[in-house]
């Protein structure tokens, strides 16, 4: 009696059906500098939240008055590689 073939992973991926993204309802942003918590409205209307990227093109949350020091660690990150250092979250 011979073994019936299996499928390759390959093969078993394309006949699985697609899992749906994962909706994120509340993003949980803080500040890379200072480590306060920002809410998505203060991106907005407000002004007192900003997004900043990096060379690799990752974004980072920053407070505007934040921004000069959340520049600094990002191109920190950009020279040496390494993780960017930002601070302890806190709300």
């Amino acid at each position: 009696m011979k073994r019936q073939k299996r499928l390759t992973k390959r093969e078993r991926k394309a006949l699985a059906p697609a899992r749906p993204a994962a909706t994120h309802q509340h993003q949980h942003i803080h500040c890379v500098a200072c480590g306060k918590h920002l809410d998505a409205a203060e991106f907005d209307v407000q002004g007192t939240a900003t997004w900043l990227q990096c060379l690799h093109r990752s974004r980072f949350a920053s407070c505007v008055e934040c921004t000069d020091i959340s520049k600094r660690l990002l191109a920190e990150h950009d020279r040496t590689g390494q993780p960017v250092q930002a601070a302890q979250a806190w709300h």
